[in-house]
């Protein structure tokens, strides 16, 4: 790998060391070549041979050492947040590699890459069906030696990883084992190989007699996660203190709000009494077990109308997003979730995905789901998934002129921005114009995000504080008033992750100060959809990054 010389003008070099990284990740990964739109490697699976992870580290650690050599005083200001942008995703990586190492403690690493490596393909019925088919097959039939390699490598392997593992083997089954075989029907004998493969490693995992490590990160590993892995820059303490605060603001307005829709039948109600009554009423006008994804498509349709009648933002044309179920294998954890369209292929469709039902749940389970994500709570979640959401973010990111912002990206900036625009809708009006009962929507909006204030107190509570299941459900159930059977998921999912969670309330945080600046700045001039229009057009950035191209280097 030739080293940039040091005479090179700042913003070549980064663009060099760009490159590299991209040449990097399609050498190494071609589960992630696919995913970026990169087809060169469809056929192949991740190798994950040992050492793999020592030899690939070295690799990264060199990429850091260049970008680490350009002088950011010599930068432009966009030059300079490309350094941070790919100083970020590099230090991601080198975390993942080499203090998080999910290769040896997380068995859904391995089952994550063998079943993503063939649903990519399968799902893309926008690309020719027989080259994909054939190169299924081949991935298909390397899946029993990636997960002879999960058993060489997973030295320790913690309760929560095991037990999601488990949960997800059946759907990884049914991918490999039903889905493919009609979409590929030469790919049959590799496919029964990997649901052997499959089977072998669950009772591999449940036969592991060793006690299993604690799953908690603690303080300072949760921290990196938090900056290396997140691009996350408020100090772990700030965050609890904010959060903590933002809890109790957030019980009040959800007081008055419940009062405004529980009406003459609040009477004699208070506090915790008086927030869980209002939210009954709400959380009532539900859809039925069956149709609730197909409720979740429909609910869209008045959500982009009003997003187009505010005036606030530019709606990506054409519109190129679908909505599906989480495919089984993938359910388990988060509810809903947008995958974006390939990096390097911007015609192609951007995916909202949202949890069915599942069958296995008896009508307690399924009502309690249902009652979370009841009518009010659909268009929050499409709000932030779809419409002036994620989708939007995304796919104006993909506009961006420079390859480098369309590839790189920063899970905080992501995550604020999809909450911020859920509270803008709201206190536009969206529940007046667009429902029957406006104080409905505005309870179930409140109430989604004091679940975003949750999420972080949760992260930091479980992994750093030493909460127990018990705290983690008080603060869910008693504190956010959410669903038993939302907060038993997300339990899970903050065992399993680290840092994730809190970027919804950091990023939300961080775009409420932006925007305050702004304000401050421009005056009696500020015009919000000119706000948003210069947020969205710099792709996906660190906020540093962001506060430096709206507000000047002061910032």
């Amino acid at each position: 790998m030739d080293a940039p010389r040091q005479d090179t003008a700042p913003s070549v070099r980064v663009e060099q060391v760009f490159a590299q990284l991209l040449a990097y990740l399609v050498e190494s990964s071609p589960v992630a070549a696919t995913q970026v739109g990169d087809h060169s490697r469809d056929a192949e699976l991740d190798d994950w041979a040992p050492g793999e992870a020592d030899r690939r580290l070295r690799r990264v650690d060199q990429l850091r050492q260049e970008l680490d050599g350009i002088d950011v005083d010599e930068c432009d200001d966009e030059t300079g947040g490309d350094v941070l942008l790919l100083g970020d995703a590099l230090d991601g990586i080198r975390f993942e590699l080499g203090l998080q190492r999910a290769h040896e403690r997380d068995p859904l690493f391995y089952l994550g890459l063998a079943t993503q490596s063939v649903h990519e393909l399968v799902r893309r019925d926008d690309l020719p069906a027989a080259p994909r088919a054939a190169a299924a097959g081949a991935r298909v039939a390397q899946v029993p030696r990636l997960l002879d390699q999960a058993r060489r490598n997973l030295i320790e392997v913690p309760q929560p990883h095991r037990e999601l593992t488990l949960l997800r083997l059946p759907g990884a089954t049914s991918l490999f084992g039903d889905v493919l075989p009609r979409f590929a029907p030469d790919a049959a004998e590799g496919a029964t190989a990997a649901v052997d493969a499959c089977k072998s490693f669950g009772a591999w995992l449940e036969e592991r007699e060793e006690p299993a490590p604690d799953w908690r990160l603690g303080g300072e590993l949760w921290a990196d996660a938090l900056r290396l892995a997140l691009g996350v820059r408020m100090p772990a303490d700030e965050l609890w203190k904010r959060a903590e605060s933002q809890l109790s603001a957030g019980h009040d307005e959800l007081v008055e709000l419940a009062r405004s829709v529980l009406g003459g039948d609040a009477t004699g109600l208070g506090g915790h009494e008086l927030i869980r009554a209002g939210v009954a009423v709400a959380s009532a006008d539900h859809s039925p077990r069956t149709s609730l994804v197909p409720d979740a498509r429909a609910v869209l349709s008045d959500v982009k109308q009003f997003v187009r009648q505010s005036g606030q933002f530019e709606l990506p044309e054409p519109d190129a997003l679908r909505v599906e179920e989480v495919p089984p294998f993938m359910q388990g954890a988060a509810v809903a979730y947008i995958v974006p369209a390939p990096l390097l292929e911007t015609a192609a469709a951007h995916t909202y995905y949202l949890s069915p039902i599942p069958e296995s749940w008896d009508d307690v389970q399924a009502q309690s789901f249902l009652r979370e994500y009841n009518a009010y709570a659909l268009r929050s979640v499409g709000i932030h998934e779809a419409y002036p959401g994620h989708y939007v973010q995304l796919a104006a990111a993909q506009r961006h002129p420079r390859l480098l912002r369309r590839v790189l990206w920063n899970s905080a900036f992501a995550e604020g921005w999809a909450c911020y625009v859920e509270r803008q809708l709201v206190d536009g009006g969206f529940g007046e114009v667009m429902t029957a009962n406006g104080d409905r929507m505005r309870l179930i909006s409140a109430k989604m995000s004091l679940r975003s204030i949750a999420n972080a107190l949760l992260d930091q509570g479980l992994h750093v504080r030493g909460w127990s299941d018990d705290d983690a459900m008080t603060l869910m159930v008693d504190q956010a008033y959410q669903e038993h059977a939302e907060a038993q998921a997300k339990l899970i999912r903050a065992k399993t992750t680290a840092g994730q969670l809190s970027t919804y309330f950091v990023g939300g945080e961080e775009m409420n100060d932006l925007r305050r600046d702004v304000e401050r700045k421009h005056g009696a001039a500020f015009d919000a959809a000119t706000f948003h229009a210069d947020v969205l057009a710099q792709g996906t950035p660190p906020f540093p990054v962001l506060r430096r191209a709206l507000l000047g280097k002061a910032a």
